[in-house]
């Protein structure tokens, strides 16, 4: 009986390697907050410093019927100042280069290349997201504990309604952006189990997060400071951005035989209305 017998550490010509021609993206932030806040109101560049002017609250004073309490010099008047808040830019670019051998010599040429600007758009969106959570540590409201819960949320509602006054309405838009951290406690509260039963329209098809009028979201972004998260509980106008250049490609750039991609964006942030926001900090 003849046989024969493959050594595969010698005759390997019949085992072939291949390549996908599908690129994997690393997992990164997605904009939960920069495409939300107010942008700086009647600008379209904020130039070296931006300046928003905010008129103060008046409050009204009780006039008993008295000819002497008719005169000026015996009335209260309210003090007409604008207090302001500043807006400093600060640029932020993020650079690839790619080498002709890497270029020349990959199949999918432009797949490989989309897929890079793609990342590189990415960290500029995402630098948006990091300026204005590191505003969470500034906001004067706060109610803290371990962890969120059904408690927390609507005493930091409550505080939200106390402070923002007149802007607070049951219509009016709020947004509360969690560390992912948080997710397996905001998913126990009952609002929001009932919402994912239920669904949009009484069904479970559209399964989002949306109870007590809130647009919620989650972002590893949120600032972690002195070993605490700010998850930020907010109204439009309680944060601000402007802008002198939103996030664009320069033209493509050539150094010696490195093909540079270079994305820059240049912005400010700034609290606008303290009192239209409370920092849910959780440990």
């Amino acid at each position: 009986m003849a046989y024969s017998q493959m050594n595969a550490g010698v005759n390997t010509d019949s085992l072939v390697s291949v390549w996908s021609p599908e690129l994997g993206l690393d997992p990164s932030e997605e904009t939960k907050i920069a495409d939300w806040v107010m942008e700086a109101p009647g600008v379209e560049k904020i130039g070296n410093l931006l300046t928003l002017r905010k008129i103060p609250v008046f409050t009204a004073q009780t006039y008993t019927a008295d000819a002497n309490n008719a005169q000026r010099s015996s009335m209260d008047f309210n003090v007409g100042t604008t207090p302001v808040v500043t807006v400093s830019p600060v640029g932020k670019y993020s650079a690839v280069g790619l080498e002709p051998a890497m270029k020349n010599r990959a199949i999918h040429d432009g797949a490989y290349r989309n897929a890079y600007k793609s990342r590189v758009m990415a960290s500029l969106k995402e630098a948006q997201d990091i300026a204005l959570f590191a505003l969470g540590s500034s906001l004067s409201s706060t109610v803290s504990q371990a962890d969120i819960d059904d408690a927390m949320v609507r005493t930091a509602l409550g505080q939200l309604a106390a402070n923002a006054k007149g802007k607070f309405t049951e219509d009016s838009v709020k947004l509360l952006v969690v560390h992912p951290n948080e997710l397996k406690n905001v998913w126990n509260i009952p609002a929001i189990k009932e919402y994912q039963i239920r669904g949009k329209i009484g069904s479970a098809v559209d399964l989002k997060m949306n109870a007590y009028g809130l647009v919620w979201r989650e972002s590893g972004n949120v600032l972690f400071n002195a070993g605490s998260y700010y998850n930020p509980l907010l109204l439009k106008d309680a944060w601000v951005i402007g802008w002198n250049e939103k996030p664009h490609f320069l033209d493509v750039q050539w150094d010696g035989l490195s093909e540079n991609y270079i994305a820059y964006e240049e912005f400010g942030v700034a609290e606008y209305f303290d009192t239209s926001g409370v920092a849910l900090v959780t440990t």
